[in-house]
Order: structure tokens, then C-alpha cells, then sequence
């Protein structure tokens, strides 16, 4: 594997867990590339915190309706110290430009990431 890659594996662990990484690499060479250059690249910059990353992250999948994607950011947005009434209010704010629909859909994906983390906490 190149150094590339190898950063970008690291950084995704970082941030995201074994399963996603997983899924990402199960992809086949589409996910080598979303880890090497994404994670490789994006994600080792220095401008934003992982936290303004999941922040940006959270309102572009909200607003392109991306619920596949989405739990496992809002995961990492949690991970990365957002809080669930800023998660709330950058949705609601999504909605305010994208749509109720999207918006809607991302509440109920929060909705069920925080009951998630509540039962594994239990």
C-alpha cells in the first residue's frame, strides 16, 4: 500500500471506526481512492478541525439527501465534540435552504443515532 493510503487509513480510523472503514475498503478500488484522497488529503489538512469537518460534512448530506451517509458522520460529528443541539439547530438550519424533506429525513437519522449511543451506553 502506498504512504497515501496508509495516512488515509490512519485518519479515517481517527475518525470513523473499524465497521465504516470496512465498508469503505469493501468498495473495491472506489474506496481505496475515497480513503487515500479524502482521508489521505482532505481530512490531514490543517485549516479545519475535525469538528468543522463533521460540521460541513452533516449540512452537505442533509442537504443532498444522503441518508446512507449520513449516520455514520453524525457519528463522527458527536465523536468530534458537535453537541446534539448543534447537530439539531445546522439541520434545521439546512432546511431553511435545502428543504423540510431533507431536513426531516436528517432528524430522524439523528433521532435514531442518539437512541443508538444512549443503548450502547446503557
Amino acid at each position: 500500500m502506498d504512504e497515501r493510503y496508509e495516512r488515509g487509513r490512519a485518519r479515517f480510523l481517527e475518525v470513523h471506526d473499524e465497521k465504516a472503514l470496512r465498508a469503505v475498503e469493501g468498495l473495491g478500488e472506489l474506496g481505496r481512492h475515497i480513503v487515500s484522497f479524502v482521508y489521505g488529503d482532505l481530512y490531514t489538512q490543517p485549516a479545519l478541525s475535525d469538528r468543522d469537518r463533521e460540521l460541513g460534512a452533516v449540512v452537505a448530506l442533509t442537504a443532498l439527501g444522503r441518508s446512507s451517509q449520513l449516520p455514520q458522520h453524525l457519528r463522527a460529528a458527536l465523536q468530534a465534540g458537535l453537541t446534539e443541539a448543534e447537530l439539531r439547530e445546522a439541520i434545521m438550519l439546512t432546511a431553511s435552504i435545502a428543504g423540510f424533506p431533507p431536513a426531516m429525513n436528517a432528524t430522524a437519522t439523528l433521532k435514531s443515532v442518539l437512541a443508538e449511543r444512549r443503548d450502547v451506553g446503557d
